[in-house]
C-alpha cells in the first residue's frame, strides 16, 4: 500500500513513468531494476541523438556565420567554417559545395535544404550575398535573432502546455499503476472471471483513447 501512494504521489509530482516504472520495479525485483535502468539509460540516449534539430541549432549555426563574415572570411569560407561547428545540422553538404566552388545557387539550395525552420530566407539571403558581392553579416546576424525568438516561442508554447502534459500523464499512470499493483499483488485475478477481464480491457481501452486525444491536443497546441 505504501508504495502504491508513493507511486501515486510521483505521478502527481510530474515524475516521467518511466522513472516511477523503474522505482516499482526496483523495490519489487531489484535485479530486474538494474536491467530496465541500463534500457532506459540506452533509450534516453538513442533519443537525444536521434532528436531533431531546431531554431536553436539553427541561431548558434546563423551567429556563428555571421561572425566569421565579421572577421573577414568570404561568404564560401564562413559557411564552410560554420558548418563544421555546427554538428547537429546536415550542412556538410552546403559546406563541401561552397569549398568546391560549385555555383551559388547550388549551395544555396542545399544550404535551405539543411535548415528546416530558416532554410529558405537563409538560403536566399546567402545567394543575394553571392551574387551582389554585398556584406551579409548583419543579414546573418538578424537572421540568427529570428532565429533564437522563434526558439524562444517554441519554449514558451511547451511551457504553456506543460500542465495539460501533467494531467495526460497522472490521467494516463495513476490507473496503470494500480492495476498492475493489484495484478502483481494477486488481488485481481482477470484470467479466472471472464466478465472480469472484459471489464477490464474495456476499460483500459478508453483509458488509452482518451489519453491519446489528449497528447494529439498538446501536439496540436504545442505547432
Amino acid at each position: 500500500m505504501v508504495t502504491v501512494v508513493l507511486v501515486a504521489g510521483g505521478i502527481a509530482a510530474g515524475v516521467p513513468l518511466p522513472l516511477i516504472g523503474i522505482g516499482w520495479l526496483a523495490a519489487v525485483h531489484p535485479a530486474a531494476a538494474l536491467g530496465s535502468i541500463a534500457g532506459y539509460s540506452a533509450f534516453v540516449a538513442w533519443r537525444r541523438r536521434r532528436a531533431r534539430p531546431g531554431p536553436d541549432d539553427e541561431a548558434a549555426f546563423l551567429q556563428t556565420l555571421s561572425a566569421e563574415l565579421t572577421a573577414g572570411a568570404s561568404l564560401r569560407a564562413a559557411l564552410a567554417a560554420a558548418a563544421e561547428r555546427s554538428e547537429r545540422l546536415p550542412l556538410q553538404p552546403a559546406a563541401r559545395a561552397a569549398s568546391a566552388g560549385l555555383p551559388a545557387p547550388v549551395v544555396a539550395r542545399l544550404l535551405a535544404e539543411a535548415l528546416p525552420a530558416n532554410g529558405r530566407i537563409t538560403g536566399a539571403s546567402w545567394l543575394l550575398a553571392a551574387d551582389s558581392g554585398g556584406p551579409a553579416a548583419a543579414v546573418m546576424q538578424s537572421l540568427a535573432v529570428r532565429a533564437a525568438r522563434e526558439g524562444e516561442l517554441q519554449r514558451e508554447r511547451r511551457s504553456l502546455t506543460a500542465q495539460a502534459r501533467a494531467s495526460a500523464w497522472v490521467v494516463a499512470g495513476l490507473p496503470a499503476v494500480l492495476l498492475l499493483g493489484t495484478v502483481a499483488s494477486g488481488r485481481l485475478d482477470a484470467g479466472g472471471d471472464p466478465a472480469l477481464a472484459v471489464v477490464v480491457t474495456v476499460g483500459v481501452g478508453l483509458q488509452a483513447l482518451g489519453v491519446a486525444v489528449a497528447v494529439a491536443m498538446v501536439r496540436r497546441a504545442e505547432r
